[in-house]
């Protein structure tokens, strides 16, 4: 939008007679652009009017035939200057694009192949000693337990023994498997979760089932009171004919004690 902010002239041309020199006249401009106001100003020759004076004595008609003429070329003007600014922007966007995506790592890289991570790994066990393939298993064993889980290893780490009860119905179908009181001893956070933690122990490899101890027949009646297990038997049942019931033994395994030990040994140390 354009509007005319000051005018002077020079002395009016008459109707009659030219004068001897091109007068000129002086116009200024305010031009509001989207990237801002901008004020110019326009000299151009004063030319005869196209209106007779005698019509036109106030030159009113000659002086808004040349404001729109030059707002017209002030239009135009700042056309082209958005014109120039977009592309200018458009090309700074376009040669920025390719150092982002340079910059981006490659979401698309190939997983390595079974054979080079065996490779890796037998480059590995050429380097490790005994004691390092020992302290990278158990860290590995490690990474996969829970607290609940490290409760139980600690709860047995002294050697005893835990009454383990397996419930099944006649036909052999598990119906309860690794309900234990070593859940009780260890203070687990879940107690519910306790064979589950037991179950995942034993695929481990830190703890191992064993035979019945007769010794703990006060201890196996108490499991065998628990609700659940109680419900498992209920479930195994088959009209007059109850589940069978097998009675084990919960304690660590070989590799369970070698985990214990070398973790209360760095702890010593």
């Amino acid at each position: 939008m354009s509007k005319e902010i000051s005018s002077t002239g020079e002395p009016e041309v008459t109707a009659d007679k030219p004068v001897n020199r091109e007068p000129r006249e002086r116009r200024g401009f305010r031009l509001s652009t989207p990237v801002g106001d901008f004020a110019l100003a326009v000299s151009t020759p004063k030319r005869r009017p196209m209106i007779p004076k005698r019509f036109d004595p106030f030159g009113v008609a000659d002086r808004a035939l040349g404001a729109a003429t030059a707002g017209l070329k002030l239009a135009l003007w700042s056309g082209e200057q958005i014109a120039a600014l977009g592309k200018t922007s458009l090309e700074a966007l376009e040669n920025a694009a390719p150092l982002e995506l340079a910059s981006t790592p490659s979401e698309s890289a190939a997983p390595e192949s079974l054979n080079t991570k065996l490779g890796k790994l037998l480059d590995k066990a050429l380097d490790q000693s005994t004691s390092e393939s020992q302290e990278e298993l158990y860290h590995r064993l490690l990474d996969q337990l829970v607290a609940d889980e490290a409760r139980i290893v600690g709860a047995l780490s002294d050697g005893g023994r835990s009454p383990l009860v397996n419930v099944y119905t006649r036909r052999g179908q598990a119906i309860l498997t690794n309900a234990c009181l070593i859940g009780r001893t260890a203070n687990v956070a879940l107690p519910k979760m306790v064979p589950r933690y037991v179950g995942h122990l034993i695929d481990l490899g830190l703890v191992e089932t064993g035979p019945e101890d007769p010794a703990q027949q006060v201890d196996y009646e108490i499991l065998t009171a628990e609700p659940m297990v109680l419900d498992a038997a209920k479930r195994a049942a088959r009209g007059p004919l109850p589940g069978r019931v097998e009675k084990l033994t919960l304690s660590l395994s070989e590799l369970g004690r070698g985990l214990w030990t070398a973790a209360i040994a760095q702890e010593e140390s």
